[in-house]
């Protein structure tokens, strides 16, 4: 009986523990843009359209350029692999893998919101002759995962922009 009263008290401590700390969900995304156009970027631009359609309150992706209030431009990927330690005979028994990611957010006349930013992520991947298949499908996760961080970190730079750039008038 006295065990069940500690762990409720237990419970009821981490429980205040926690609101007292200042811990909250993190929530819908709010966006100084209502618009966004996604060009370039392919699984890329799927995964960004995808979280801003079902984390953000009130932005939509649309499908023309002349319809956005913000145009996210993913300019370029590039991933290489090099290897960083050999063993006696002169074999890879480790590759580091490196994605680079580029991309700018512009208004629709291109005056940038985010400028032209490149995101460059790194992960090790062991290498063994006798596992060639689980290592293909390991880069392939590691690949996969370099993206994912990529998409979040695009992600919270634009949820970090708080005010849209003012149009300049014409002369």
């Amino acid at each position: 009986m006295t065990r069940r009263i500690f762990g409720w008290i237990a419970l009821l401590g981490c429980a205040l523990a926690l609101t007292a700390c200042g811990f909250q969900l993190r929530g819908a995304s709010e966006y100084a843009f209502k618009r966004l156009y996604i060009s370039g970027g392919g699984q890329m631009g799927i995964d960004i359209n995808r979280y801003i359609r079902y984390g953000s309150k009130g932005t939509v992706v649309v499908d023309a350029p002349k319809d956005a209030d913000a145009r996210l431009e993913i300019l370029g990927q590039t991933a290489t692999r090099a290897a960083v330690s050999l063993d006696s005979t002169g074999q890879a028994r480790e590759y580091e893998m490196r994605n680079t990611f580029t991309f700018q957010l512009v208004t629709p006349d291109g005056t940038p919101i985010i400028p032209l930013s490149t995101i460059r992520l790194t992960r090790n991947l062991p290498y063994s002759d006798s596992e060639a298949t689980a290592r293909d499908q390991e880069a392939a996760l590691l690949n996969r995962d370099m993206q994912k961080d990529a998409v979040d970190q695009i992600i919270r730079r634009m949820e970090a922009v708080k005010t849209m750039p003012t149009p300049t008038p014409d002369h």
